[in-house]
């Protein structure tokens, strides 16, 4: 068994009711509540009676909810949610009490952004393989390892029907306990001894969950802030050596925090769920012995240091599909708060996928979308995913998730479709929905301004498009400096990324020797563009505290839709007249059409005063008579905001109407497939088109007659090989001659 983050529950919390019930069809889901919102006052044990399912019904998942959320102390109370405590959940039945989930309270004070008196937080942990126990009769316990009041706890429990993966077939806690370490009067060892347990029938496999975090601290920092490792023993022999420690704490999803919250601690972080540790011990035989022992690093230390640890064997049958899938996660899109690091995105969605089968998993085929719209498919290869393991993928690029309105909440789907090129053996499991936020849109023009802290070089940030190509970036190299980039982007998705070599962001309170510095990014008038993924923009006094960094997605939209600003466009002999009409104007300053004979180098050619601010439609006009003769005359408009930023319409392309003109030209060129030459004539008569290669011969040749103004003439492109072409126009004394290139 193992703890996951399952963003699935988030679709189940919302179509599901919280009462149990019974319920008959492969993916209903029965909920049953035990603690409810309890408030956590003091070091305690909150004990809550439940009635579990009877057990006559098979249930392919279950996932235990723990919200934690807060509440406002007594007045004159010190301290209210304010620390990193322990949280211990157990189930208690009337012969065994199992760990089913473990969590640490994040530094909490309601001051910083994050974490206001309203703040709640969800913690999904996957307790599938406790169904054996998770029965009838029992009852929650949690367990607050906490001097000071201020938070609360809710726990609920999702049985979602189907077939698990594999059934348990035997379930035997193991040590459990706070045990000293480092204490050579007093070891650990004599704290975990070696255990056996006789093999139930109808098992195949073995597995130990073995959860520690470290708590304490003597003369070396142990054991919160030291990293020591274990090893794992079956039957006499090693099977696995694992550190108790993690090295990402400064990456916490929840930040920032109002402690010291970015330090790597033994095997946990302030405010995010404690996974345990799966050691898979292979393969088994009913009724023979199994032999475990787990054997800690030898250390000593002043006797301060220790370790909480919650174990348990775990025997499994065999797998109940030869091959299976599932979709497990959705990290982005997505808007559940454990993933808030990685969304909103613009670009490629990030799944985990899971091998529930017996047969190892070598491709996998996914459809994925938002909701009501055109999906994607996408065959993944070369993967070679063992049962019962998990991988992330990260999906190419979704085009729907740039025309989103920004700020507005969407529906993401995926599921699976084939496995190792033909059908999933079980279907329940392959799909998940996630509800998620459109990334914001930025202006075409903007600027990044850094101010360095007195360790300069460790803070950098970059912009980057969805290839990870990089497109500006900035690295301080002098300290208390302000470095000011602008920035011009084309139409896209891009990210911005932001990074700190040590993990404390521009300022953070516990290292007042770095000094103070900050990052944000302003409009053209100044105004700041606030990130949606990241802290408050400058100058909020938090906004340097991000940790390791963060990644902004952004969406840059230069042109305006149709619906909001349309340009049309009529040739006429005189002067080429240009139209164009809003649906409606914020806060603009005056439009200036742009003028082009190559839809490549653009001129102003007039400035129009805008209306300013106004619901109602608004039209305007102005003509222009072209100085320079060409087969084709492009028009946009450039429409300015009174803070400095701007917008581009749609562009309108006009051919000369007839006149005493000859114009003539070819497009496009390069060239696919077809190649259209248009020429405007002033009166009727004759031309011919003739195409050569590069070695001089004919290729193609046609003569045609030419009527008043505009003729277009296709010619047949996609028979010619890749290679350079020369087209030659005659008619009535003009010539033309035209180099083509064909990919």
């Amino acid at each position: 068994m193992r703890y996951f983050v399952r963003a699935f529950v988030l679709l189940l919390i919302i179509v599901c009711s919280n009462t149990a019930k019974v319920l008959a069809n492969p993916g209903d889901t029965t909920w049953v509540q035990a603690q409810n919102d309890v408030h956590l006052d003091y070091y305690n044990d909150f004990d809550t009676p439940v009635t579990f399912p009877s057990g006559s019904v098979s249930y392919r998942k279950i996932i235990m909810v723990f919200t934690l959320g807060k509440y406002q102390c007594p007045a004159g109370t010190q301290y209210c949610g304010d620390w990193d405590y322990t949280v211990q959940n157990f189930l208690m039945t009337p012969t065994d009490t199992f760990e089913l989930s473990r969590l640490i309270t994040p530094y909490a004070n309601a001051s910083y952004p994050r974490t206001s008196w309203n703040w709640k937080q969800r913690y999904y942990f996957d307790v599938t393989d406790y169904y054996p126990v998770l029965k009838n009769a029992a009852a929650i316990r949690l367990s607050y390892h906490n001097y000071s009041g201020g938070f609360t706890g809710n726990i609920k429990f999702a049985f979602i029907e189907g077939t698990p993966p594999r059934n348990v077939t035997g379930i035997k806690r193991l040590w459990h306990g706070a045990f000293p370490f480092g204490n050579s009067g007093n070891p650990i060892e004599n704290y975990l001894p070696a255990t056996n347990a006789t093999v139930p029938a109808n098992t195949q496999q073995a597995e130990m969950n073995f959860t520690v975090t470290g708590h304490g601290s003597d003369n070396t920092g142990c054991s919160e802030f030291c990293s020591k490792y274990y090893q794992v023993y079956a039957n006499g022999s090693l099977t696995e050596t694992k550190t108790v420690w993690k090295d990402n704490c400064g990456s916490n999803n929840l930040y920032p925090q109002s402690g010291t919250w970015v330090y790597n601690r033994a095997g946990w972080c302030p405010g995010e769920q404690v996974n345990a540790n799966v050691h898979k011990l292979g393969a088994v035989t009913a009724g023979n012995n199994l032999n475990v022992d787990v054997n800690f690093q030898t250390y000593t230390g002043n006797g301060a240091a220790s370790y909480i640890i919650e174990s348990a064997l775990f025997f499994y049958g065999g797998w109940n599909q030869n091959l299976d899938a599932s979709v497990e996660n959705i990290i982005a899109p997505n808007d559940y708060e454990g993933n808030f690091r990685a969304n909103p995105i613009c670009g490629n969605p990030v799944v985990v996928i899971k091998n529930t089968g017996a047969t190892t998993i070598n491709s996998v085929s996914l459809q994925y979308g938002v909701v009501a719209q055109t999906p994607q498919t996408v065959t993944i290869t070369g993967m070679a995913l063992a049962p019962s393991r998990d991988t992330t993928i990260g999906l190419p690029n979704l085009s729907a998730l740039t025309s989103l309105n920004a700020g507005t909440i969407n529906n993401f789907l995926v599921t699976i479709q084939q496995i190792n090129g033909t059908t999933d053996g079980y279907a329940i499991n392959n799909s998940m929905q996630s509800s998620f936020v459109a990334a914001p849109d930025f202006p075409g023009q903007f600027a990044i301004i850094i101010k360095s802290n007195n360790y300069a070089t460790q803070t950098k940030w970059k912009i980057e498009d969805l290839n990870g190509t990089v497109i500006i970036q900035r690295s301080p190299t002098a300290a208390q400096t302000i470095y000011t980039d602008s920035v011009q982007l084309p139409d896209g998705c891009y990210r911005l990324v932001v990074t700190d070599a040590n993990c404390d962001g521009l300022y953070w309170w516990a290292n007042s020797a770095a000094g103070r510095g900050y990052l944000y990014a302003t409009k053209r008038d100044g105004s700041v563009i606030p990130f949606t993924n990241g802290l408050p923009a400058y100058p909020a006094t938090l906004s340097p505290d991000f940790g390791c960094g963060f990644t902004q997605y952004f969406r840059v939209a230069n042109t305006l839709a149709a619906d909001q600003l349309l340009l049309r466009g009529e040739a006429k002999d005189t002067a080429n007249l240009l139209s164009w009409e809003t649906s409606q104007e914020v806060n603009t300053d005056h439009f200036t059409l742009e003028y082009s004979i190559n839809d490549t180098s653009w001129s102003p050619i007039a400035e129009i005063k805008a209306n300013g601010t106004t619901s109602s439609k608004s039209t305007y006009s102005t003509t222009h008579k072209p100085t320079v003769h060409a087969p084709f005359y492009y028009y946009r408009l450039k429409l300015f905001y009174k803070d400095g930023s701007w917008k581009y319409s749609n562009k309108v392309t006009l051919s000369p109407v007839a006149s005493s003109d000859y114009v003539a030209d070819v497009r496009p060129n390069p060239f696919d497939a077809e190649i259209n030459v248009r020429i405007t004539a002033p009166r009727s008569q004759t031309a011919s088109i003739t195409v050569f290669d590069i070695q001089g011969r004919m290729l193609f040749n046609t003569n045609r007659t030419l009527s008043t103004g505009l003729n277009v003439i296709p010619v047949d492109g996609g028979r010619f090989a890749a290679g350079v072409y020369t087209v030659i126009i005659r008619s009535e004394g003009q010539k033309l001659v035209r180099k083509m290139i064909k990919l």
